[in-house]
């Protein structure tokens, strides 16, 4: 019987039999050889504070008071542990016919020994590196938060946190044409990725002021759009500093304390800034450029870029693990938070 790698607890992981079933007939069943999933949105719903005593009523789209619920999974209740996987196809749906039995394919899966997924979400592999095509979901949130700020040719941009989606998004801002690229993170092996990727210039949060060091790069008027990936407040008050007058700050950080500190009433109200949450951030919502772009097609033109070569990004997957060995993997991220950016389990 195969096994999964699932979430028993916070920071707990096992694991555990299942038995898969046939593919439905717009599925594909692949046996994976490579997998990975999410490091800093995993944390955050394991420390569980935006959730802890409440509920978010998905038709309403509000959160509501429901003291003592928790989102925390159990061994009662495991969850899934991965978004992305490499693999060679077993089966196919009787509706699948872009895919082929034998076939080494990527894209959405879990970090179990056989996944099915909707043909919508796999890819041919090709001659792609595995370690690219395990970035595919990442960089479908980079994509959205690169897309629905506007970055355009020639336009100033300042990324913060470098992780895998803040890196993605330094690579996908430099590819749309920013003219200056600025990436933030406190985390130097992070800032030298930024440079080889594209960023014009690099800063350490824990060393300088953000917001004055922007604008001094940008000749004293501040970036066109701030893009804010750490997820942690501060950096929220960096990305309003950043920018001029009338910029966009783009907020994909999923933060899991209240926000002390960001004063919404200096560079924020007088400057006239616009403030998005990209798709792909939360659930449930469409793109905003809808219905010409869906979720199949973006991760579509991301597998698209990334077999052109467009969408490289060598070294972020810089931790490797067995499966035998993969419940001690969250052990490690929890005790050495930051050093790993982008993690692979290996089959």
């Amino acid at each position: 019987m195969p096994r999964r790698l699932a979430f028993t607890g916070a920071y707990a992981a096992e694991l555990l039999d299942y038995d898969p079933p046939a593919p439905e007939p717009d599925q594909v069943r692949i046996r994976t050889t490579w997998a990975s999933g999410k490091i800093g949105t995993t944390a955050a719903i394991f420390d569980n504070s935006a959730f802890r005593d409440h509920v978010f009523d998905t038709d309403m789209r509000l959160f509501l008071d429901s003291p003592g619920s928790a989102s925390v999974p159990t061994p009662q209740n495991p969850s899934n542990s991965g978004t992305t996987g490499v693999g060679v196809v077993e089966a196919v749906g009787a509706n699948v016919t872009r895919l082929r039995v034998g076939e080494t394919v990527f894209g959405y899966m879990d970090i179990r020994e056989v996944n099915l997924s909707p043909q919508g979400r796999i890819f041919p592999l090709g001659s792609l590196d595995p370690m690219t095509a395990l970035c595919i979901e990442p960089a479908y949130v980079a994509f959205h938060c690169v897309r629905e700020s506007n970055v355009r040719y020639g336009e100033s941009v300042v990324v913060i946190g470098l992780g895998a989606l803040g890196l993605l998004a330094v690579k996908m801002a430099h590819e749309s044409g920013a003219e200056t690229l600025i990436a933030a993170d406190p985390m130097p092996e992070r800032r030298a990725l930024a440079l080889q990727y594209g960023a014009t210039a690099v800063l350490d949060p824990k060393a300088c002021d953000v917001g004055l060091e922007v604008h001094k790069l940008t000749g004293g008027k501040g970036a066109d759009i701030a893009i804010e990936l750490s997820g942690v407040v501060p950096a929220l008050t960096d990305a309003i500093r950043s920018v001029r007058i009338a910029g966009t700050v783009c907020s994909a950080g999923f933060y899991q304390t209240d926000a002390q500190g960001v004063w919404l009433g200096r560079e924020f109200h007088h400057n006239r800034l616009t403030m998005i949450v990209p798709h792909g951030c939360g659930w449930g919502h469409p793109p905003r450029d809808t219905p010409r772009w869906d979720t199949e097609r973006a991760y579509a033109a991301i597998a698209s870029l990334m077999q052109q070569g467009r969408l490289d990004v060598p070294g972020l997957v810089n931790y490797k693990i067995g499966f035998e060995d993969s419940p001690q993997l969250f052990d490690r991220l929890k005790e050495q938070k930051g050093a790993v950016i982008k993690f692979a389990v290996k089959f």
